[in-house]
């Protein structure tokens, strides 16, 4: 129930139809990046986690392609919606995005690598079955439609293979770090993450 609520939140439908208001949009766009600040944060975090040499080069890798690539291409998208990465980086946090990340580190600052990658993982794994569904929706708007482009990235075959990826990862994690005893404390994991990830679709930006 959590799950649905959450990868068909209205948000989604705002923009697999374009009705989404424009501000709203920005105001996610504008949080987004913030949270991919904290991302980097998390997979630094991971390597420190890890201990295992060829995961931590795997993630070490992931996390130089996400600061030195996807920052850059966010900012660039960004900029296409009236936000220059100045504008970016004087927002505050939003309280959601505060709760959702700091939630995130906890887990995997007070546990090991397999509690962190199941906090990371509502999003990660998230994120590709929205887009791989709006894609293949035909209620989708196509022509004219402004959020398209975000739905094809997140549908789009690299971050599906991204998203692929990373939940073979935590089936490994799973059966070396001893899922099964642990079930239902990682299930709790999950459950708080995605609830988090659900509020963050509509953002408010945090104003002291």
């Amino acid at each position: 129930m959590e799950w649905d609520a959450y990868v068909r939140h209205p948000f989604l439908t705002g923009l697999a139809d374009g009705t989404l208001p424009a501000e709203a949009f920005r105001t996610y766009l504008v949080q987004d990046y913030l949270y991919l600040l904290q991302y980097a944060r998390c997979y630094a975090l991971a390597i420190y986690k890890d201990g295992q040499a060829a995961s931590m080069r795997s993630t070490a890798r992931l996390l130089a392609g996400l600061l030195d690539t996807e920052l850059g291409l966010h900012i660039e998208y960004c900029a296409q919606w009236g936000l220059s990465e100045d504008d970016l980086a004087r927002e505050p946090e939003s309280l959601e995005l505060l709760a959702y990340t700091r939630t995130i580190l906890d887990y995997g600052q007070s546990g090991d690598i397999l509690d962190l990658m199941v906090s990371l993982s509502a999003c990660l794994i998230g994120y590709a079955e929205i887009g791989l569904r709006l894609l293949a929706d035909p209620a989708t708007r196509r022509e004219g439609n402004p959020y398209l482009h975000w739905i094809e990235v997140y549908g789009g075959e690299h971050y599906v293979a991204l998203a692929n990826q990373g939940a073979r990862r935590l089936d490994e994690l799973a059966i070396s770090h001893g899922a099964d005893a642990r079930y239902a404390m990682l299930k709790r994991c999950f459950r708080t993450t995605v609830l988090l990830e659900t509020a963050f679709w509509t953002p408010r930006p945090l104003r002291t």
